[in-house]
């Protein structure tokens, strides 16, 4: 069975509510998802990484979800680089530092258009689906092209509009 690993990086002693709602999201996916791969020879396990430095850095990186599957080639990667999300930080009342300085928030767009500041269940099943199926088809994409995406059936070709293109044979 293969190991797909989602991590959540924080900041110790920072309990802002966008990271609280992304676990929160990270849980309720893991209890949906995990039986209905489990048939398909995956398993998912979940990681909070506390980082214990305050540093702009690590602000900078708290409330990423990363995701890897050793067995599959897949290293760990963030899931915005994953599904192509582009990464903004807006203002977060929550996100405070112990001695309650602000700091803005990683912020994408969801699948709708609107901000999130939270990581939304969408965007786990979307990367843990790319993953399984750029495995089940031996892609070697990592399950990041287009193709993968939109499943590439009777497809011959992907063709990726960065130059990173390969052949789908069937």
């Amino acid at each position: 069975m293969k190991t797909i690993t989602l991590t959540q990086y924080t900041v110790k002693d920072i309990e802002a509510e966008p990271w609280v709602r992304t676990w929160d999201n990270l849980m309720r996916f893991g209890e949906r998802m995990t039986p209905k791969i489990a048939p398909l020879d995956f398993k998912l396990r979940f990681r909070k990484m506390i980082m214990d430095d305050l540093t702009q850095d690590n602000l900078m990186a708290a409330n990423m979800v990363t995701i890897e599957c050793a067995e599959t080639g897949l290293q760990e990667t963030p899931i915005e680089n994953m599904l192509s999300l582009e990464l903004d930080y807006t203002a977060c009342p929550s996100c405070k530092t112990p001695d309650g300085q602000e700091f803005p928030c990683r912020t994408f767009k969801d699948f709708n258009g609107e901000e999130c500041q939270a990581l939304p269940e969408e965007f786990f099943m979307e990367a843990v689906l790319r993953t399984v199926f750029a495995s089940k088809h031996d892609h070697n994409c990592g399950g990041m092209c287009e193709s993968c995406a939109s499943g590439c059936g009777d497809e011959e070709i992907g063709i990726r509009t960065d130059g990173h293109g390969h052949s789908h044979k069937h």
